[in-house]
């Protein structure tokens, strides 16, 4: 069986988190036509009557019971995150086989790929998927700074240290939102990552994109978060330029906001053996940005989204009250999970 004899899915989302909808289009990259898109939380419930390849680069899951896909869906096990909450149940007779017949398992973290391991599923270091994402050539640098679910007191340290405009977004999305909308609000954000002089955050699905746009990110590890010592990000360390709070705030001079500096290359090769593998499981491998410098994205995502600025502080937050009521609908008259409003 050749290409020809697939069709072709993609993972869609109604989280609360818009670094999943960046995942999908990192995948977007490797799929000649998208025929077929399958729901995280309940990819158990699709039946696809051919065969559909599907690249499962996700953070896996919420509630595992719907993780077993079909027969009929042909897998690509990469860039996976098992979340530590569910290891202790994801791994019944079922998935384990599945998860050797399709093997080895491309894991996004250390910690990931030791879990497998221990428990005898072939298993591999793979890297994240969106460090494959394609950067525009006719983007142009613009002179605003960003940073992603900042502290508000961080974020005026940073305007104290430079004159340039700094904005703030969070990662925060209504569920309300379509699939199809979430893609377009995930491209837009994409944008604001590639438009900006330079990023900071303790995001992981701020920091890989960062790297593939060659967009300066900065890893500011708060005191409370401390997200670089998270499960998520063992293994990555070395791919950032890091900077932790107490220093930060000790050292006036410790990054350079106007001339920010390079990222660390170390993730370029992990980057060229995942295009190697995801180009060799569809055949296809679209080298096009999927981002239009044509675009002015601050404009297009206040055109979605409610703008409330917070403490003085310039914050788009990815939420309409409408979806608010259809939320609240769903679940109280409908008795629906939110897990259940796509799919």
């Amino acid at each position: 069986m050749n290409n020809t004899d697939y069709k072709f899915g993609l993972i869609k989302y109604n989280s609360v988190n818009i670094g999943d909808e960046i995942q999908s289009i990192a995948a977007m990259r490797f799929l000649p036509q998208i025929d077929k898109m399958f729901f995280r939380e309940r990819l158990s419930k699709y039946k696809p009557s051919k065969p559909t390849k599907l690249i499962m680069n996700a953070w896996w899951m919420w509630n595992p019971k719907y993780f077993l896909p079909s027969s009929n869906i042909k897998p690509l096990l990469i860039s996976m995150h098992i979340r530590p909450g569910i290891r202790k149940i994801f791994l019944n007779k079922k998935n384990k086989d599945f998860l050797l017949k399709n093997g080895p398992v491309g894991c996004r973290d250390k910690n990931t790929e030791k879990f497998l391991l221990e428990n005898n599923i072939p298993a591999y270091y793979s890297g994240c998927l969106t460090t494959t994402l394609q950067r525009n050539p006719k983007i142009k640098r613009s002179n605003y700074i960003l940073t992603v679910d900042l502290p508000t007191y961080v974020q005026k340290e940073i305007e104290k240290r430079t004159n340039r405009p700094v904005y703030n977004i969070s990662r925060m999305l209504s569920p309300a939102f379509s699939a199809e909308q979430r893609l377009e609000i995930a491209k837009l954000v994409l944008l604001l990552y590639h438009n900006a002089h330079c990023i900071v955050s303790s995001r992981f699905h701020v920091a890989n994109p960062a790297l593939a746009l060659e967009t300066p990110f900065l890893f500011f590890n708060t005191i409370d978060k401390n997200e670089i010592n998270s499960p998520r990000y063992e293994g990555v360390e070395k791919f950032f330029n890091i900077v932790q709070e107490r220093d930060f705030f000790a050292n006036k001079n410790i990054y350079d906001f106007e001339n920010p500096p390079e990222n660390p290359k170390e993730y370029l090769k992990i980057r060229e053996e995942l295009i190697k593998k995801c180009s060799e499981f569809t055949g296809y491998n679209n080298t096009e940005s999927l981002l239009d410098e044509k675009i002015e994205p601050l404009a297009e995502l206040l055109k979605l989204l409610a703008y409330r600025p917070k403490s003085n502080r310039k914050s788009a937050w990815f939420v309409r009250p409408r979806d608010l009521f259809i939320i609240f609908f769903k679940k109280v008259f409908l008795k629906k999970d939110r897990h259940d409003f796509n799919y």
